[in-house]
């Protein structure tokens, strides 16, 4: 019968730890990539609704969504000016174009947040694929000794 030595015993105990720590690491990150994604395909909509919006003529009927399916028949007053967040509930009012500007740069820094996000996640995929093997074999080793 085979028995773990004393720096078995540890070095599994430390792999497990960092497994552990790990995976964890990977559920926050899968949930900041999603977040991500949402958060560009919202900014993607916006920017294409802005574009429809400038090419209609003011006055003409729009349908504004509510919340929960519903809508109201609103008439477009200006189409040429738009209200978009500055951060921290702040907003003001831009030019139709300076808004689309602003909103596909904001896009493109979050692309850039969910590919950097992506590649620490596989980063951290790879090395959880590199413990994984040598706890299991240390974990076969400790099934082996017990009777």
């Amino acid at each position: 019968m085979e028995k773990l030595t004393r720096g078995e015993t540890e070095r599994l105990q430390s792999i497990l730890g960092e497994l552990r720590d790990h995976e964890a690491t990977v559920e926050v990150l899968r949930r900041q990539i999603s977040l991500l994604a949402s958060s560009i395909s919202e900014l993607s909509m916006t920017v294409e609704a802005i574009k429809t919006i400038k090419g209609l003529k003011p006055g003409t009927e729009i349908m504004v969504p509510l919340g929960s399916d519903s809508f109201v028949t609103a008439k477009l007053a200006l189409t040429e000016k738009v209200i978009t967040g500055l951060g921290a509930e702040v907003a003001a009012q831009r030019s139709a174009t300076d808004a689309i500007v602003v909103l596909q740069d904001r896009r493109a820094e979050l692309e850039q947040a969910l590919s950097r996000t992506r590649e620490e996640l596989g980063k951290l995929s790879e090395r959880i694929e590199t413990l994984r093997p040598e706890a299991e074999q240390l974990l076969e080793k400790v099934k082996r000794e017990q009777p």
